[in-house]
């Protein structure tokens, strides 16, 4: 999966989850200002994300994130390293 198609299945979550309509998601869009997620919105957004992409998302991780761009890089790593352990 390819970061534009990722960025669909995001939006398409997003949208899910805060029953909100956006135009496109830009990589350097604030999630919390941009979007306006507050915490809860966020905490449901990882939900669709993780089982979606059956990935676990570390509290830690998720501190970290403040833009779409960060967003999509975390799960391009997660999607990748599941990939990895299914291959081994």
């Amino acid at each position: 999966m390819d970061r534009q198609e990722l960025t669909a299945v995001v939006l398409d979550l997003l949208e899910k989850e805060t029953g909100e309509t956006y135009e496109q998601l830009e990589d350097s869009t604030s999630l919390r200002e941009g979007l306006n997620l507050d915490s809860l919105d966020m905490a449901g957004l990882v939900l669709h994300i993780e089982s979606h992409f059956s990935v676990q998302i570390e509290t830690e991780l998720l501190e970290s994130i403040e833009t779409v761009g960060d967003l999509l890089t975390m799960l391009e790593g997660k999607i990748a390293d599941t990939r990895s352990r299914k291959a081994a």
